[in-house]
């Protein structure tokens, strides 16, 4: 077997160290390259040192290297392993300004609401290039992303690329490890089965590891009975609403409040937000600004004075690893492999939504492929939920590579917190020309 090539854009995210730890525990990885990208030479030289060090104390024969070229990192890669963003921080504190000038506000911004659609607008300009250059320079490779909007940037891909992508994203199998030790259980011990779109995944089941049936009626009842689910506590992931929709739609919806209250038109209103436990997350991005942690070094320094969440109560816990290195070994050694959520084509593994909807699914890697398995249908109210942000989704990849400025107008008249054309119309304008150097597909 030829000694593989693995690349990490955005090497100088801090991610890097998650992916160089699941390195070096397969072998199936000794002795290939370990390729570093990051425009920033700063980042790229902190996030180097950092790996160089964590590869000594395993004894690794990995060769590590690193390059500010994309071609140069890309070319001849087996896999490219993306956790990419620009201006995160101070983007982000925009995403949420500009809309709250018109009236609307949001908790999150990320992948949802009006600074999800920015957001993925600017997304898809970046990875377009990182796209062009595999496949130029390895048109036979893996892309496998990190990055939100998750479901947005896979949507492009899908549609305007002959890359083969998965998208990973550990929301459903890390929330469920900290959900299984709220519940008093061990991570791991809750197997489940859901489908949705990603950060917004609808619960079909949940078993008892080692048990061959259903434990939902167990689990919902755990959950009622949850001091968690109830209220809000300091430094725990917030899961009231999340009991709310339960209660409403009659099916538990993964992925922590502050991810599914972007794509709810039935979230609370603003007036309501405190006494609900609720509050824009627009302060927690400007202090990261005011801080300015650049480079991995900063981050990990920044990490030392943190207080940290009681669970996971070891986040190094094997069963909170990332996937994408598993799906590598299983891809190229066609040893099957279950996942219990990658965000690939639906295919019919969700009968009532699009069969070429990217949706974050259960998968088997086998025979080259990463396959979606049969899930079912969605009841009507989850399923409209998650059929209105599949169109947003193609629409937004759509209106990037084409620059419509009709269709991201028909984007945000269609979101669920904007609620006229005026503000539909305004955010754009400000939006456009504050990232007019991040849209280059829009005439100016």
């Amino acid at each position: 077997m030829d000694k593989l090539k693995i690349t990490m854009p955005g090497a100088g995210s801090g991610f890097v160290l998650s992916v160089a730890q699941e390195l070096v525990k397969d072998p199936l990885f000794a002795g290939g390259e370990f390729m570093l990208y990051d425009p920033d030479k700063e980042r790229l030289a902190a996030a180097a040192e950092a790996v160089k060090e964590l590869f000594k104390k395993s004894s690794s024969t990995i060769l590590l290297k690193s390059s500010t070229s994309l071609e140069e990192a890309i070319e001849g890669s087996s896999y490219i392993i993306s956790s990419c963003e620009k201006n995160r921080y101070p983007n982000w504190v925009n995403d949420f300004r500009i809309p709250e000038k018109y009236g609307v506000q949001q908790i999150k911004a990320e992948c949802g609401g009006p600074g999800g659609l920015i957001h993925g607008l600017r997304q898809i300009a970046l990875y377009s290039e990182i796209g062009r250059a595999i496949e130029k320079y390895a048109p036979d490779a893996w892309l496998m992303s990190f990055s939100n909007p998750m479901s947005t940037i896979c949507t492009y891909f899908k549609n305007y690329t002959k890359v083969k992508t998965v998208g990973f994203c550990h929301q459903v199998h890390g929330s469920f490890g900290v959900v299984a030790e709220m519940l008093g259980l061990e991570p791991g011990s809750l197997e489940v089965i859901t489908a949705g779109v990603n950060h917004f995944n609808w619960l079909f089941d949940v078993r008892l590891k080692g048990t061959g049936k259903s434990y939902m009626k167990e689990f919902l009842e755990l959950v009622h009975n949850s001091p968690y689910w109830q209220k809000k506590y300091d430094n725990i992931p917030q899961q009231t609403f999340t009991l709310e929709l339960l209660d409403v739609f009659g099916m538990y919806p993964v992925g922590y409040d502050e991810h599914i209250v972007e794509y709810t038109s039935c979230f609370y209103e603003p007036s309501e937000w405190k006494q609900h436990g609720f509050e824009s997350l627009r302060g927690f991005y400007e202090k990261r600004v005011a801080e300015g942690k650049r480079t991995l070094e900063d981050q990990q320094e920044a990490v030392k004075t943190q207080t940290f969440p009681p669970f996971p109560k070891d986040p190094a816990h094997p069963y909170y690893a990332e996937n994408p290195c598993r799906v590598i070994s299983a891809l190229e050694t066609n040893t099957p492999c279950y996942i219990d959520a990658v965000n690939i084509v639906n295919n019919g593994a969700v009968g009532n939504l699009p069969a070429d909807a990217i949706l974050d699914l259960p998968a088997l890697v086998i025979g080259g492929e990463v396959r979606s398995i049969h899930v079912g249908d969605l009841p009507p109210g989850p399923c409209e939920l998650s059929r209105r942000q599949v169109a947003l989704h193609e629409m937004i990849a759509q209106a990037a590579v084409e620059g419509d400025d009709g269709l991201v107008l028909q984007a945000l008249c269609l979101d669920p917190y904007v609620r006229s054309i005026t503000q539909a119309k305004n955010i754009w304008r400000e939006f456009r020309e504050l990232y007019r150097d991040d849209l280059p597909n829009f005439k100016y």
